[in-house]
């Protein structure tokens, strides 16, 4: 009769654990902001340049309330259960590498001990509105990821499958010439993919790939269509906030 309920408590236990873990790994939310210019003089109309100042601000509300800054294997290793998800986790990512990063998001960034994804479009890199290789290889040597962000930045759901795959895999290429790594993870320049573009980041053997299309990352999500949210001109401090908890 002992035998049996011990066998029956230990069935429960596994049982409770199980479910324990399962419901664990359905808990895993990492917000995903996305960035593009960051100006002291932002152009009213242009929704993708950001004031300094602002952000600035959401840079100090990250670090007063306790958020981890995660660089991109850390969001990976989080998503894959491989590594441990910090209470308050975030993903914080660029799209361009414009000439601003360097001056005027990078600094700040420092100051508040966070870390960040730059997507890059490698054939703009030493463009006179674009970073310098020199700029490249200085803030990855401060915890700043360099990543890919195509050749050219074209609208790749109106190329083909070659051309789609010659303009990330080149990419590729030019980047780990300047960095001396490989790159392992995408972001679709203006958010636009099909399904020709989904088969190449796969075949490409990239980790993952991010859309701009809002919500908050989990790892129920494909891969390959990793969701971020943009912080966009005239977004305040009570709006990144909320963006942090809904993604949108």
């Amino acid at each position: 009769m002992k035998k049996l309920l011990v066998a029956s408590l230990l069935l429960v236990s596994l049982f409770i654990a199980g479910f324990s873990t399962h419901a664990a790994a359905a808990d895993i939310e990492i917000p995903v902001v996305n960035y593009h210019v960051i100006s002291y003089d932002p152009e009213p109309n242009n929704l993708y340049q950001y004031s300094v100042e602002e952000f600035e601000k959401q840079m100090a509300y990250l670090k007063e309330n306790g958020y981890s800054s995660l660089s991109i294997n850390q969001y990976f290793e989080i998503l894959d259960g491989t590594a441990a998800m910090p209470a308050k986790p975030i993903l914080i990512t660029f799209d361009d590498s414009t000439d601003d990063f360097y001056p005027n998001a990078f600094p700040i960034l420092e100051k508040y001990d966070l870390k960040a994804t730059q997507f890059t479009i490698a054939d703009w890199v030493n463009d006179s509105q674009s970073m310098t290789a020199e700029e490249i290889t200085t803030v990855m040597e401060k915890g700043i990821d360099i990543q890919n962000h195509t050749s050219t930045h074209p609208s790749l759901d109106q190329l083909s499958y070659d051309e789609q795959y010659n303009e990330i895999n080149d990419a590729t290429a030019t980047l780990k010439s300047i960095t001396g790594e490989t790159t392992e993870v995408f972001a679709y320049p203006y958010g636009a993919y099909n399904d020709d573009t989904l088969a190449v980041v796969e075949n490409l053997g990239f980790k993952g790939a991010f859309t701009i299309e809002g919500g908050v990352s989990t790892d129920e999500d494909s891969r390959y269509e990793l969701p971020r949210f943009m912080i966009l001109n005239g977004d305040t401090l009570d709006d990144f906030i909320r963006k942090l908890s809904t993604g949108h």
